[in-house]
């Protein structure tokens, strides 16, 4: 689910980018884990769930854990969006290729 192909199968683009991409996206995948454990924490108050803090603790890390692939494919896709833009141009070429 989150393996990353070695190059587009269209324009043949290499997605592998150097470690430290990978290094930049964990710091990336921290905030976006605190923001759904703040999540967590606020719906629980909203819907009146009264676990304690243990039971609280306990929620916050199953929704961690049953969401960790899908918060390291967005953390790597908010890294990336800071270092690659989009072109509507290339984007255009690429989907008039007939090779795929």
């Amino acid at each position: 689910m989150n393996k990353v192909k070695d190059h587009c199968p269209k324009c043949k683009l290499k997605y592998h980018i150097e470690p430290s991409f990978y290094t930049g996206s964990m710091y990336v995948s921290y905030a976006v884990g605190i923001a759904v454990a703040v999540a967590t924490y606020v719906l629980s108050l909203i819907f009146g769930l009264d676990f304690g803090p243990t039971g609280i603790l306990l929620s916050i890390i199953l929704i961690l854990l049953l969401l960790m692939p899908y918060i390291g494919a967005v953390s790597k896709s908010i890294w990336a969006h800071f270092f690659l833009k989009y072109n509507p141009e290339i984007a255009k070429k690429v989907s008039n290729d007939s090779r795929t």
